[in-house]
């Protein structure tokens, strides 16, 4: 994602559209998105982003054909931060939106 943003680039709804063809084979699998954020702004702010990141791509994939009650979201902001250093490529490693089966 880019900085305050929650648009999904190209790259991301190919991911995105990867991951719901995958599901779409395991139609029992339920999948967390997790919204992360890079370390500049308030918690606050980066809770409200992260969550803003994981509806887009939750959006997406429903878009796609998968049920929304198998697509989750949360929010983690800043909190667990993919890449630990404090520069542009470690700020754009850790704007993102993250796949967990959470069921199956």
């Amino acid at each position: 994602f880019g900085l305050d943003g929650a648009e999904l680039s190209d790259t991301a709804r190919q991911v995105a559209e990867a991951n719901a063809d995958v599901m779409m084979r395991f139609p029992t699998w339920v999948v967390t998105i997790e919204g992360h954020c890079d370390e500049r702004g308030t918690p606050e702010y980066n809770l409200g982003l992260g969550e803003r990141r994981a509806l887009a791509v939750q959006q997406y994939m429903v878009g796609l054909g998968l049920d929304v009650s198998r697509v989750r979201t949360v929010s983690y902001g800043k909190e667990f931060p993919f890449e630990p250093g404090h520069d542009d490529v470690a700020w754009a490693a850790n704007r993102r939106a993250h796949f967990v089966i959470t069921s199956k």
